[in-house]
């Protein structure tokens, strides 16, 4: 007899009296075993996925060509040679990350301008993603992994592994279920509304935002004073007013896609943002985006495997994270530094950490990314596999290196730490590093494949530094290079702002 789960398409054959339809899958857990051979599935041979007709096209968005070391602010004067030389040192510089992208970078772009989107659409971002959980699936004896993760903020980290990661898996799905948990009530009631209501949700939302942009800069004012008189007790008490519930979770969704940017949590539970005048003479664009965006995440949610989702600690969510899970942090950052630490330092993570007020209304400076390496060390040292993505501030780096363990022979730490630009800016750089876990011995090999992937999919040789090649030793005074980055990044700050009126910044992915 031969049987295959009607969820991840696993399949086998079997013998014995009993019947097997409708027992749990031993693969993804979710899905039942049905009889019959599927049009497309995959075996397990030691761990080992081998699929069958499952291939899903997969083919990056490319924009620009890569600059050089000389186009980057944080490599320039001051601590600029000395953090370029720990760069090299002690990471992987990816410098054509912010070229390639999602095949449709802007599927789920259902809050913009919105801190932390972009990087996490980047098809780096996603390759990294895809071979670690390929990997955690070897290490887990052929069963699919969960993904956890504590900051899930507009979730653009699962959204983006869920609809995109099959095809950079042979078309297999990457992760089990999903796990989330966030301090922001507003991300987490939509995401229930989303699950719950779905199109009714967006129709709705619709609706509202229709109504409400009639007088959009009044509405504005309006819109946060409810919010930060009702908005916290109206999220809490969806069970018993879910209607108050989603008009705060609509009203959130409007001011954030009418705001200029930087909108923060206020003290009282709602939302501190500037309505943008700009937005005002685009309303009908902006509604049609978040009409295709919440419809795409609302289909998207019936198979993503949405498992729990609830506002939190970080560190809560974390605590739900078992050995055969693999746990993304997108880390609320501080202020980026490119200071680098002298000498050994017991807490590096704490060397310039200034606070940048994100995470919630509280202190995201020293003490909370002292905070997140503790967090980082259990899950570690319980065999969780972890990723994280914060600054590439150098006493960062060096605290997550420091939780790596022992490397397989040939590795080196720098290997699992991937810095690159922001998507946004020349003066800010940013890392993504992997940290295996104990007992993973797939997951402590995947940067080979994760690194030559990347140049495969028309990436630079990171491993070999393709990005500082041949560009030698900066040779101007130190005013002059001043000079002439300022007068870059003020170009790049007018294109940002001439792109925000025309559409907003995660809909741009020219090469900025």
């Amino acid at each position: 007899m031969h049987i295959h789960c009607d969820r991840c398409g696993f399949e086998r054959d079997y013998t014995g009296a009993m019947n097997q339809d409708g027992v749990p899958c031993a693969v993804c857990v979710h899905g039942r075993m049905r009889n019959g051979v599927p049009a497309r599935g995959f075996t397990v041979v030691q761990g080992v996925p081998v699929p069958r007709d499952m291939q899903v096209p997969y083919v990056p968005f490319g924009t620009g060509e890569m600059d050089d070391p000389t186009s980057f602010h944080y490599f320039a004067a001051g601590n600029g040679r000395a953090y370029e030389a720990f760069v090299r040192a002690n990471s992987c510089y990816v410098g054509r990350m912010t070229n390639l992208w999602m095949p449709e970078p802007g599927r789920f772009a259902w809050l913009s301008p919105y801190t932390g989107n972009m990087h996490n659409r980047a098809h780096f971002t996603q390759l990294v993603i895809a071979r670690v959980a390929r990997a955690k699936f070897t290490d887990n004896g052929g069963r699919f992994p969960r993904l956890i993760e504590p900051f899930v903020g507009s979730g653009q980290v699962f959204l983006n592994a869920t609809a995109f990661g099959p095809g950079l898996n042979d078309g297999m799905r990457l992760f089990r279920s999903v796990v989330a948990g966030d301090l922001n009530p507003y991300v987490l009631g939509a995401y229930r509304a989303l699950v719950d209501h779905g199109g009714d949700f967006v129709r709705e939302y619709g609706e509202r935002a229709a109504r409400w942009d009639e007088a959009p800069a009044d509405t504005y004012r309006r819109l946060l004073d409810h919010l930060e008189a009702n908005g916290r007790r109206e999220i809490a008490e969806t069970d018993a007013y879910p209607v108050s519930a989603r008009r705060s979770v609509s009203a959130y969704i409007w001011l954030v896609n009418r705001c200029t940017r930087g909108t923060k949590l206020s003290e009282g539970g709602g939302l501190q943002g500037t309505f943008n005048p700009e937005a005002g003479r685009r309303l009908a664009a902006i509604r049609a985006r978040e009409t295709a965006t919440l419809t795409a995440i609302a289909e998207l949610c019936g198979t993503a495997g949405i498992e729990d989702f609830a506002c939190r600690d970080f560190r809560t969510t974390c605590d739900l994270a078992g050995r055969e899970d693999v746990v993304f942090l997108d880390c609320p950052f501080p202020k980026f530094s490119n200071s680098v630490p002298p000498g050994f330092l017991a807490s590096p993570e704490t060397f310039g950490s200034q606070s940048a007020a994100t995470y919630g209304t509280g202190n995201d400076g020293a003490a909370f990314q002292t905070s997140i390496v503790a967090a980082v060390r259990e899950l570690v040292e319980r065999g969780t596999t972890v990723l994280v993505c914060n600054f590439a501030n150098p006493g960062l780096v060096q605290a997550y290196a420091r939780l790596l363990g022992r490397l397989p022979d040939g590795a080196e730490a720098r290997h699992y730490t991937y810095t690159y630009r922001s998507p946004t800016t020349t003066s800010e750089a940013y890392q993504l590093t992997l940290l295996p876990g104990r007992g993973n011995p797939a997951v402590a090999l995947s940067p080979q494949r994760i690194l030559a992937d990347w140049v495969r999919a028309g990436g630079d040789d990171a491993l070999n530094e393709e990005f500082f090649r041949d560009t030698g030793v900066f040779a101007m005074e130190e005013d002059e290079d001043d000079v002439r980055h300022a007068r870059r990044e003020q170009l790049r700050q007018e294109a940002q702002t001439e792109y925000v009126v025309s559409g907003d910044e995660d809909e741009s992915f020219d090469d900025v």
